[in-house]
C-alpha cells in the first residue's frame, strides 16, 4: 500500500462520516493546519470531534477529489467543495499537502483554499 492510500481512506471515511475510520487514518501524533488560523490541531482526537460535529450539519455538502499524487512520505490532494451557504451554492477548490508518518498514517496535513471570484 502507498501513501497516497491512507489519504483516498481519509476523504473516503470523510464523506461516509466514517468517524472511526477516519481516526483510524490519523497517527497518534497528528497536526493540522489551516486553511484558516483557527484551523489548526494538534490531536487527532479533537480533529475528528470537530469534523464529526460541522460536517452532518452542512447542507448540501459534496466533496470531488480530483487529483491525489504522492511520493515517498508526501502526499498531494486537490478537490472542489460544494456548500449551501444561505440558500446559495458556494464552491471552493482545497489543496492538501499531506505527510505520512512511519506507521503510514497521516501525521500533518496543511490545507489551502481558493474561493472563485464573486458573481458580477
Amino acid at each position: 500500500m502507498g501513501s497516497a492510500d491512507v489519504v483516498q481512506r481519509y476523504f473516503v471515511a470523510m464523506t461516509a462520516h466514517d468517524w472511526e475510520a477516519l481516526r483510524a487514518c490519523l497517527a497518534d501524533d497528528f497536526s493540522r493546519d489551516g486553511p484558516y488560523p483557527e484551523h489548526t490541531w494538534r490531536s487527532a482526537d479533537e480533529y475528528v470531534a470537530f469534523v464529526s460535529g460541522l460536517l452532518p450539519g452542512l447542507k448540501g455538502q459534496r466533496v470531488e477529489v480530483t487529483r491525489v499524487t504522492g511520493a515517498g512520505g508526501v502526499v498531494h490532494a486537490e478537490l472542489t467543495e460544494t456548500v449551501e451557504l444561505e440558500g446559495r451554492q458556494s464552491t471552493v477548490r482545497i489543496s492538501n499537502a499531506f505527510e505520512i508518518g512511519a506507521d503510514g498514517r497521516i501525521q500533518h496535513v496543511e490545507v489551502f483554499l481558493r474561493r472563485p471570484p464573486p458573481a458580477a
